[in-house]
């Protein structure tokens, strides 16, 4: 659910990253990404593109535990399967869920197609003046739909993080536990007269922290504890 801001242009070197060893341009991905020496370098300008944070469920990831996504699936537009509008950086190497035993993200994605709202702006956070439109975010980590959507994007949404398995036990609990929890408990063992101002302070330290795994969970979550709907 992280808002991806692409640039106006390619970056100056995308076709040269995406040629072959035999010195021509490739676009299909699948038939040739064996032969795309320069490949990595792609990836890595992706996962600094997003800060280092996955496209869909803002873990953090590195050159090692990340892979290529298509958001429109390469085996329905193989012209898109090398443009750099349609690519970004996603986690790899995931465990499944123990209760529903799915993976989550591009893993379980696979081949199916959804609203790609990681390109829509009014997905993102905008500071004081209003949280994204169209997530909510609970204290046990769960991510859903906000409940005043229109019927027809509501469905997208939900859909959205179906797909992609964003509820996935695990990032729930690093979301839950590792993230909110820390906070919570900070702000439980805060004087009374401290604890005022305590959630504004963090909502700004998330929101110029581009970095921040979870981000747009955290900013959801605190921008509603604040009344920022």
């Amino acid at each position: 659910m992280q808002y991806i801001r692409k640039q106006n242009t390619p970056p100056e070197d995308w076709n040269v990253w995406f040629t072959k060893a035999s010195g021509n341009r490739s676009f299909d991905y699948q038939a040739d990404n064996g032969s795309l020496v320069n490949l990595p370098i792609a990836k890595h300008f992706l996962i600094e593109e997003q800060h280092g944070l996955c496209a869909y469920c803002q873990q953090f990831i590195t050159d090692a535990n990340s892979s290529i996504e298509h958001v429109i699936p390469k085996e329905f537009n193989k012209e898109l399967s090398t443009n750099y509008y349609n690519l970004v950086a996603v986690c790899k190497a995931q465990i499944k869920d123990s209760f529903t035993g799915k993976f989550h993200c591009d893993t379980e994605k696979g081949s199916k197609i959804i609203t790609p709202f990681i390109f829509v702006s009014n997905s993102d956070v905008n500071g004081n003046i209003a949280n994204n439109h169209y997530f909510s975010a609970s204290s046990d980590g769960t991510i859903s739909s906000k409940l005043t959507l229109p019927d027809e994007i509501r469905i997208q949404v939900d859909t959205f993080i179906k797909v992609l398995n964003l509820n996935h036990e695990i990032l729930m609990n690093k979301r839950a536990k590792d993230i909110l929890g820390a906070l919570t408990q900070v702000y439980t063992s805060l004087p009374l007269f401290q604890r005022g101002t305590y959630w504004k302070v963090q909502y700004e330290r998330v929101l110029n922290n581009p970095k921040q795994p979870f981000r747009q969970f955290l900013l959801v979550y605190i921008g509603n504890r604040l009344g920022i709907n």
